[in-house]
């Protein structure tokens, strides 16, 4: 069982994640702006985060560069973006985990089997 910290501000998507990954076994904490995911990931351990690019107060983008500029474990950490994969052609995607840091892009919206993949990917890549 793996701890999740899910960072979203929109509560039926974070319902959503909740209810998928808890089915998986997972424990998920939530937060709901870019301010209050980062100080949680500060404060408490978690494996994996889940943060959304577009929030108030500080943006996944921000958040993820600001973690990764602290934190030597590499916690690992997927943007769901909020726009389509026409809105983000992947060679986006790719500079994007290159230059701040994510480890996977979704884009919303997405299948839940493709969350839980990438979940169970990044969770045993940590684990090896």
């Amino acid at each position: 069982m793996a701890r999740i910290l899910v960072i979203d501000d929109v509560p039926a998507f974070t319902a959503l994640l909740r209810m998928t990954l808890e089915t998986q076994g997972h424990q998920v904490a939530e937060a709901n702006d870019g301010l209050s995911g980062l100080s949680m990931l500060e404060r408490e351990s978690f494996d994996l985060a889940i943060v959304d690019m577009m929030m108030p107060g500080l943006d996944g983008v921000e958040l993820i560069r600001r973690l990764r500029a602290r934190d030597s474990a590499h916690t690992p950490a997927i943007i769901a973006m909020s726009g389509g994969t026409d809105d983000f052609p992947a060679a986006f995607s790719l500079n994007l985990s290159a230059m701040h840091g994510a480890d996977r892009v979704l884009y919303k919206p997405f299948d839940t089997s493709e969350l839980t993949d990438a979940v169970d990917e990044l969770l045993a890549a940590r684990a090896a």
